[in-house]
């Protein structure tokens, strides 16, 4: 049996999962937003939402430009607005994965119209992934986004994005935050 290699296992540990078989333990009666049909099915509409809900006057969009600020990566901020979108029930693991790129994108962009340097992934991340898949992964992206880059729907959307000291007009609709205030 070949042995692990220790940061891969700490990195595999801290996966929080259920145990499996947990779900047949469950009360059937009671049921999780996740097993039910998903409200989003289309990746255009979801991220129109995820844009929308960042965005909105009760939003975390301050909480999540102040997180970058202060070092947190894209793809921590990404993985936990998508993760919260499925357990709320918003869509499936199918779409949450298909929602990475545009995610990203869009707290990307939002970040640059904000003047903020952003870290794409931390070095960590990408050296314990690139041993998982064996895979040359570039550590540590600080460089600005280019415009170019950026899909046009995403760039036109960016436009009206509001600044730190701004907020979206009042017919904006608001929709609940995908991060919950504490």
């Amino acid at each position: 049996m070949e042995e692990q290699n220790p940061e891969l296992q700490e990195y595999m540990g801290k996966m929080d999962r259920p145990t499996p078989g947990q779900s047949l333990t469950e009360d059937p009666s009671t049921k999780q937003a996740y097993t039910e049909k998903p409200e989003f099915s289309m990746v255009q509409e979801a991220t129109e939402y995820i844009f929308v809900t960042i965005t909105a006057e009760e939003g975390p969009y301050e909480d999540i430009m102040s997180s970058i600020a202060g070092g947190v990566s894209i793809m921590e901020i990404t993985q936990l607005l998508l993760f919260e979108g499925f357990n709320d029930g918003k869509w499936n693991p199918d779409l949450m994965l298909l929602l990475i790129e545009p995610t990203a994108y869009v707290i990307m962009g939002l970040a640059e119209k904000a003047g903020i340097d952003y870290v794409v992934t931390q070095e960590d991340d990408d050296e314990i992934e690139a041993e998982m898949f064996g895979a040359k992964i570039p550590t540590k992206t600080t460089q600005a986004l280019k415009n170019k880059e950026i899909p046009e729907e995403t760039l036109e959307q960016l436009e009206t994005a509001p600044s730190l000291t701004e907020r979206p007009p009042e017919e904006a609709p608001v929709t609940p935050s995908l991060m919950r205030r504490q």
